[in-house]
This record gives structure tokens, sequence and C-alpha cells, in this order.
């Protein structure tokens, strides 16, 4: 299920589900959104502290169903990632989700309710940028050719990468983007908001990690049977995650044990300055023969 396209004058509502944003860069953000010829409405809670969080739990869940029940609203753009959204998803309302699908985008900790959305409703979420972190000051140019038509335009995006990419696997694959950032991926997997993987191009990327943790994390995605069940696998930036070579060798001993089902390094995805976006859920094709990576359908309707 593909949400409606953004349109000049629509309403967008501003939430955090996660940690709190600096207020003065979430208001710089939103006059960025305004300026592209929108309205925004900034949730009740989102100036709220409660240790980590952007607020109480009860106060974030209330912003983000409001968001969604109200059909005025036509997309939902997240103030900023951090932690907490993962103890919502018990409390979303999937109906109000089905009944009025929406754009949402937000990345970071915001994988596990997008993954969740996708898993209850199968609606197509958007991991890109963010109100308070991305839009402060205005998209980088980069970040805002990969994001504005895929949120604006039913026509399939083209990616326009500045690095070349590098590709393991000896045969093409086609199949829904479906992951995020992996720590937050991980919290879900074997519960019951985690989709199923099976035939997904899946797609990883992280901030932070040490070596030995991410190679934890995989190991644990490879037991439970994920990776024998991708279709292939995106690997995106390891921002700050240490050392670097053995990052790198911890990597393509994972992309290996897809036996030449495709692998893509380094896409421009999650916690990086100049970023893609990308719609989880929508049919993508990566092929280590071209060496290229696209998606075959538009994001919206």
């Amino acid at each position: 299920m593909k949400p409606p396209r953004l349109r000049p004058g629509d309403l967008i509502a501003v939430v955090c589900p996660s940690s709190a944003p600096s207020m003065p860069a979430l208001r710089r953000g939103v006059r960025e959104i305004e300026k592209r010829g929108y309205r925004v409405l900034l949730g009740k809670h989102v100036a709220e502290k409660c240790d980590h969080l952007a607020g109480r739990d009860i106060d974030r869940l209330t912003d983000l169903n409001e968001a969604f029940r109200n059909p005025a609203i036509k997309a939902i753009f997240c103030a900023r990632g951090g932690a907490g959204a993962t103890r919502l998803l018990d409390r979303l309302d999937y109906a109000a989700i089905r009944r009025f699908p929406k754009i949402f985008v937000g990345y970071s900790d915001l994988t596990a309710p997008q993954l969740a959305i996708f898993h209850k409703t199968g609606l197509v979420t958007f991991s890109g940028p963010m109100v308070a972190t991305d839009f402060d000051g205005g998209l980088r140019p980069f970040t805002a050719r990969h994001f504005w038509p895929l949120v604006e335009l039913p026509a399939p995006p083209q990616f326009c990468f500045k690095k070349p990419l590098e590709f393991l696997g000896d045969r093409p694959a086609q199949g829904p983007l479906l992951g995020g950032t992996l720590s937050v991926l991980q919290t879900i997997l074997g519960t019951p908001y985690a989709p199923s993987f099976d035939g997904a191009l899946l797609v990883l990327e992280d901030i932070g990690e040490k070596v030995h943790r991410v190679d934890r994390m995989l190991a644990q995605l490879r037991l439970a049977g994920v990776w024998d069940r991708i279709a292939g696998a995106v690997f995106a930036t390891w921002t700050d995650c240490k050392p670097r070579p053995a990052l790198e060798r911890t990597l393509r001993h994972y992309a290996k044990l897809l036996k030449g089902r495709p692998a893509v390094f380094g896409v421009p995805y999650g916690h990086v300055d100049d970023k893609v976006t990308l719609p989880m859920g929508v049919m993508a094709r990566v092929d280590p023969v071209k060496r290229e990576i696209a998606m075959l359908e538009g994001a919206v309707e």
C-alpha cells in the first residue's frame, strides 16, 4: 500500500516518537519545510523531555496516533531519532494507519515503527531525513534530490551517486527494500512487529557500533534464518563503526554467505550528511553484473 503523494499546501505533522530534539533546530527545520509550500502542525508534546525520551510514552504515542488518525494530515515527519520508539509498537493505531495511509518519514530509531507498520498494514514508509537534524538549515542538495521527488512524484526515483558502489554476487535479484538501522532492527526480531524478510533486499546501516557488536547482530540474523531467505543485501554507511578494516572484512564475510545472491556496498543512506531516502516496501533491483541498484516503482500514488 502506497500513500498519496504530497501536493502544494498539504499539511505535514511533525512528531517525536523517540528522543527530544533541539527546539531551535526543530523550528529552523519547520521553516524549511514551509518554504517548500507546505503547512506544518507540531505535535502537542514535541517540546517535552523525560530522561532520554521526548516526553512520556503516552504523550509521544498520542502525538503519533493523532497524526495518523487525522485525515487532513498528509504526511508525518519525525523530529529526530535516538531511542524510545520501540516502546510504542504495541499501542500504535494500525487500523487508523490502514484507513488513512500517509507518508511517514524518519530513520535510525524510527526503523522499529517503520518495519512494524509495514508488517501490520503493508504501508510503504520512508527512511529519510528528519526535521531537527537534516532539515535544520535546509536539506543538503544531494539529500533533497533524493527525497522530494520520492514523496512528490509517483514515478520511480533515479539514484545519482557521487561515488561508485561495490558489488558482490554473480546474479541479479529483486525484492522489496526492507531494513534500516541494524541495532534497532535487531530489537524487534522475533517479536510480532518484525516483518518477514523472505525475498527482500535487506538494507543495513548503523552508527557508533564496535565491529564485534556488528558481527554479533549479523550472526543473529543468520541464525534466525533471515540470511538464507533474503534476495540480497544493501550495506549502506557505517558511521564511526570501528576499526574500519575489521568492519569491512566482517561485512564481506556475511556477503559471501549469500552464496551468489547480490550484495552492494557504499549506498549513502542512514547516519550520513548526504543521504538517499529509501522507501521501505518498494520493489527494487540489485544487479552485480551491470553494477547498479534501482527502484522498480514509485513510492507514492
